[in-house]
């Protein structure tokens, strides 16, 4: 079987014998809490988990904090312009001098062109993170954008036409049409050859338009890792950070274990006991992301 990867960044408190995400990798906002676009099932409650590094001293001073820690990389996210992109690029003097240090992992919001795919490149970022959605009318009333499925697909193709690492989300439990339209989504990805894929679950967050909405069930989560693993046989599939939690979820995670997921964020200590004698387990504090890189070493 393969390798098996388990992460623990400093997206949550995880704390376990084998990991602790104290020492993980940080995510920093370049826009603070601001976005230009108000998804159902964030409200931009996610930015607030974030630490704020929307000046370039904030941002430097974090860069600066990372290298001296021994950190190997560092997540850059915020919120989309109204333009669709999130403006990581704005700061691209500055990121590039830690480039050569920091792995730099992105979020980079829906990319309109090659002009800025480019300028994402010259920013250094590495691998580029981005949810994929199957139907337009999911992103335009949940996620409240202007866009279409084909700006998306075509966000992952000007990013990798470039020479960076696409690293495809996909949220279970998000589209309109259920559960068939986000595996549809995962198939819609076989289009721009992904450098890896990550299955997330919706989480309804409170003070959220779909604070009260359904998660996804483990055996949706299970569906989804499966067709993604059938689909790309050849590239990294990932149980990612984002999903619904408790014991009945258990059974996802040694799923993964035993369908050959490569990688498992913020695993149960359940799992982990689970794993061992099964897969030959690498323990990683950075993004889960980042396996595009850690299955080549």
């Amino acid at each position: 079987m393969r390798p098996l990867f388990f992460y623990a960044p400093n997206l949550k408190r995880y704390e376990t014998d084998f990991l602790d995400s104290k020492k993980g990798w940080k995510a920093l906002s370049v826009t603070g809490t601001y976005c230009a676009f108000n998804c159902k099932h964030c409200g931009k409650r996610v930015l607030e988990t974030m630490i704020d590094g929307s000046n370039q001293a904030r941002l430097e001073d974090e860069l600066v904090k990372a290298v001296m820690r021994g950190d190997k990389g560092i997540i850059l996210s915020g919120g989309s312009s109204i333009r669709g992109d999130v403006p990581i690029w704005r700061y691209s003097n500055t990121l590039r001098r830690y480039s050569e240090k920091l792995t730099i992992i992105a979020h980079t919001g829906v990319v309109k062109s090659e002009d800025i795919a480019i300028k994402f490149k010259e920013s250094g970022v590495k691998i580029a993170l981005l949810d994929m959605v199957a139907d337009n009318e999911t992103i335009r009333d949940v996620l409240g954008q202007p866009f279409t499925v084909e700006d998306y697909l075509n966000s992952f193709k000007y990013l990798k036409k470039v020479g960076i690492k696409i690293v495809p989300h996909v949220i279970l439990g998000l589209s309109k049409r259920g559960i068939k339209g986000d595996l549809e989504a995962i198939k819609l990805l076989t289009e721009v050859n992904p450098d890896a894929l990550i299955i997330v679950g919706l989480m309804p967050l409170m003070g959220t338009e779909m604070g009260n909405s359904t998660p996804p069930t483990p055996e949706d989560m299970i569906e989804g890792l499966k067709l993604a693993r059938d689909t790309f046989s050849n590239i990294p599939i990932n149980l990612g950070c984002a999903r619904p939690r408790g014991k009945s979820y258990i059974k996802v995670e040694k799923f993964a274990v035993d369908y050959d997921i490569d990688a498992i964020a913020f695993p149960e200590e359940e799992t982990y006991e689970y794993a061992k004698g099964k897969r030959e387990i690498f323990l990683s504090s950075a993004c889960c992301g980042n396996v595009v890189i850690d299955i080549l070493r």
